[in-house]
């Protein structure tokens, strides 16, 4: 299925396009006035070749903020290094307008991490965040390809908005601790998202960048949080850098997710099977009455088939989760 270009800019004052789209929206309205106070937003990337996987996210909730970043060297997968913090009142993160206008930046305490959309597109990053074995720094350069831009109705008068994008092109270099991480030919993932999401919200979801008989390829799959008859509206391969929609698929949790094998498998053809098989895991049980957070996010590899695409080992997340916000 071949997607439209998005229309530039939406407006909360009028009727919304909902619907997906091939090009980002450079302004999604959504959430003014009153509705800022109920607003979800959040920015999730990841970089992956053939010696490190790193991930990090920022989340904005008003009342507070997340950031959360964590590095795995694949030659001892099984240890992470991790950063997480809370900002009360949401006060350590500046979010930017849009996912390719303006900048979103964390600062707090000894702690940085900032996102820039370049104004020939892609997005550029520095990092400045103690972890577990000392500092991380760099920069890297995320080059654009294209969107999965989807516009939803969540129902009650709640819309969404989400920017996925994954098999992106990455170049740069990290210092973690005394040794110098270069990130070249890596791939990478990004998860922009703003949303007047539901008071209680849970969602299953999976993602991957790496190379595959000679492409670079790209998945994003979710089950529960914007599926419209039975079928999650963002589910979306990337070849090269060009999107192909998929369909619904369903998510096989095992008892215990960070340590056994995960199943996706499409609902109604075969175009999406997969195992998924933990290399550890990142995981937040988190009760501040006003804000619940219960989640797993494994890492590790991905086996199988995705349309003709065969899938041997390309290094991924999966995630499980239930926010009450």
């Amino acid at each position: 299925m071949t997607l439209p270009d998005a229309p530039r800019e939406i407006s909360a004052r009028g009727p919304l396009p909902f619907g997906r789209y091939r090009t980002p929206i450079e302004t999604p309205a959504i959430g003014r006035g009153w509705n800022a106070l109920r607003r979800k937003e959040w920015h999730y990337v990841s970089v992956s070749n053939h010696r490190v996987f790193l991930a990090f996210g920022v989340v904005q909730l008003r009342y507070v903020a997340n950031a959360f970043l964590y590095l795995v060297d694949k030659r001892q997968p099984s240890v992470a290094h991790e950063y997480a913090m809370l900002s009360p009142l949401g006060r350590a993160l500046e979010f930017a307008p849009s996912s390719v206008h303006g900048r979103t930046r964390w600062r707090h305490r000894d702690a940085e991490i900032d996102i820039g959309w370049r104004a020939r597109g892609g997005w550029d990053v520095r990092l400045d965040v103690p972890l577990t074995r000392g500092p991380l720094q760099g920069s890297f350069r995320i080059e654009a390809a294209d969107a999965l831009a989807l516009l939803f109705d969540l129902g009650g008068g709640r819309p969404a908005y989400t920017h996925k994008a994954a098999g992106l092109r990455a170049t740069g270099s990290v210092r973690f601790g005394d040794e110098a991480i270069d990130l070249a030919e890596s791939c990478a993932v990004s998860d922009w998202t703003r949303s007047l999401a539901a008071r209680t919200t849970r969602w299953k979801w999976a993602s991957f960048a790496g190379e595959s008989g000679g492409a670079l390829l790209g998945l994003n799959l979710s089950a529960e949080v914007y599926d419209k008859d039975g079928a999650s509206q963002e589910n979306a391969l990337w070849i090269d850098g060009q999107v192909e929609t998929l369909g619904g698929v369903r998510f096989e949790v095992p008892r215990t997710p960070g340590v056994d094998d995960w199943r996706i498998r499409s609902v109604d053809d075969d175009a999406v099977d997969l195992t998924f098989r933990p290399l550890g895991a990142r995981a937040q049980h988190l009760d501040l009455k006003v804000l619940r957070s219960d989640f797993v996010q494994p890492y590790g590899r991905f086996h199988g088939r995705v349309r003709e695409r065969t899938i041997d080992g390309i290094f991924g997340v999966v995630e499980d989760h239930l926010s009450v916000w």
